[in-house]
């Protein structure tokens, strides 16, 4: 099974169908002469019908990431998924279905668990939590850019598209991208002019939704008396970029924003997506661009929603 098509479409989609079983269960209500039990049961049974579309999808994909970490929906359903497995038996990592435990019956039994967790109180203050964590870590590198920003006036921000070439795109799992990510980021901090010159660094791995390819889109601001508009920093992003990709990572070139709109999109996004131009210039941008909270969920918002345990998908750093 391709494993960037789960990554790219099935986490996502499953992240978007439980939350909109979430939104039905916690503020859907029954039409009379319908009972409220009734009400849910039919939710499910509805569900449970969207789920099956890509049972196999979904199924592969709670065995191939179970290690991973996940977006706030997804983990919900993981978590529910592999309570409902130990029923069957605590040792399985993969649902297999038989005559007794079909696939329709995994999913209504999986709905049935989200259902009772999402009526806890427990869970609403989980959820209210992660938001309000999600908002203060925003706030956080806001401010840390801020403080920056006050240590060198108009310090220069100097943008680049960390990607892959048209064709590779089948060779890029999430794993993959970011152990080259953190190899490159590894080698660039040790060079003595990083050390010298730069005061904060800022990254957000994003994805082009057209081709199913990874991008990272990586800042770097200079300490403005030290920057020079003479040297070409790109070269040693690309050539560390292509030393930790196995020669195959690639800057895209992004166009001026006088010509962005004539050119098109430098992605392939859909121009009504999250990703339209104008593009962000510097971090403080591109904190604003961000989903209000980490339980945010729309079809056009390109959600990452697997990821390599212990990694976030932005962050930046004061140096």
């Amino acid at each position: 099974m391709d494993i960037t098509h789960i990554e790219h479409q099935t986490a996502p989609r499953l992240e978007q169908d439980i939350h909109g079983f979430f939104t039905q269960v916690r503020f859907g209500s029954p039409i009379p002469p319908m009972t409220h039990d009734e009400h849910m049961q039919k939710i499910i049974e509805q569900t449970a019908q969207v789920l099956l579309a890509y049972f196999q999808d979904w199924n592969f994909l709670m065995f191939s990431h179970r290690d991973s970490d996940c977006s706030f929906w997804v983990t919900q359903f993981i978590n529910a998924y592999f309570t409902v497995l130990q029923q069957i038996d605590p040792r399985q990592y993969y649902f297999t279905p038989t005559a007794k435990h079909t696939a329709k019956w995994l999913a209504e039994h999986i709905l049935n668990k989200l259902k009772q967790l999402f009526a806890t109180t427990g869970f609403h203050e989980a959820l209210n939590q992660s938001n309000e964590q999600y908002e203060k870590r925003v706030d956080h590198l806001r401010e840390l850019y801020s403080e920056v920003s006050k240590l060198s006036v108009d310090a220069p921000d100097l943008k680049f598209y960390l990607s892959y070439p048209v064709g590779t795109e089948l060779l890029q799992s999430v794993d993959q991208v970011i152990q080259s990510f953190r190899a490159f980021e590894k080698k660039l901090t040790s060079l003595p002019w990083f050390r010298a010159q730069v005061i904060f660094s800022y990254y957000h791995l994003i994805r082009d939704s057209t081709r199913n390819c990874y991008v990272i889109r990586f800042y770097l601001t200079f300490q403005k008396v030290f920057y020079s508009n003479d040297i070409d920093y790109s070269v040693d992003l690309l050539r560390l970029w292509q030393d930790t990709t196995h020669g195959m990572g690639i800057l895209l070139q992004i166009p001026d924003e006088e010509t962005q709109h004539s050119n098109g999109n430098p992605f392939g996004f859909d121009p009504d997506g999250l990703f339209n131009f104008p593009e962000p210039k510097n971090p403080l941008d591109d904190l604003g661009s961000l989903p209000d909270t980490v339980t945010s969920v729309n079809e056009q918002m390109n959600k990452i929603c697997i990821a390599t345990r212990g990694f976030k998908i932005f962050n930046g750093k004061k140096w």
